[in-house]
């Protein structure tokens, strides 16, 4: 069952909708992520860095980067978790 989104919620998706037709995958996800992680641009995907796992966005950076039609990948380097996404191949 869906929860029922928040003003808040529904306006900040909103205003990621309008970043995903006009900015980067990785403007897009640190809009998203903001102070929960660190995101990078490699060869048309993004690398994020997971830095607090509990203020960390899962469902939406996960949701967006299948949006942007990406692959996902997450990897473990030291204690940190690590996103890896890069673009489907048609």
């Amino acid at each position: 069952m869906d929860k029922p989104l928040s003003e808040g919620t529904m306006e900040k998706d909103k205003h990621i909708r309008h970043h995903l037709k006009c900015c980067s995958p990785e403007v897009v996800i640190s809009l998203l992520i903001g102070d929960s992680g660190e995101a990078t641009s490699e060869y048309g995907g993004v690398i994020i860095k997971v830095l607090d796992p509990s203020k960390f966005p899962w469902e939406q950076v996960f949701r967006t980067l299948l949006k942007l039609n990406h692959e996902i990948y997450v990897e473990q380097q030291d204690d940190s978790l690590i996103i890896v996404s890069k673009p489907k191949v048609d």
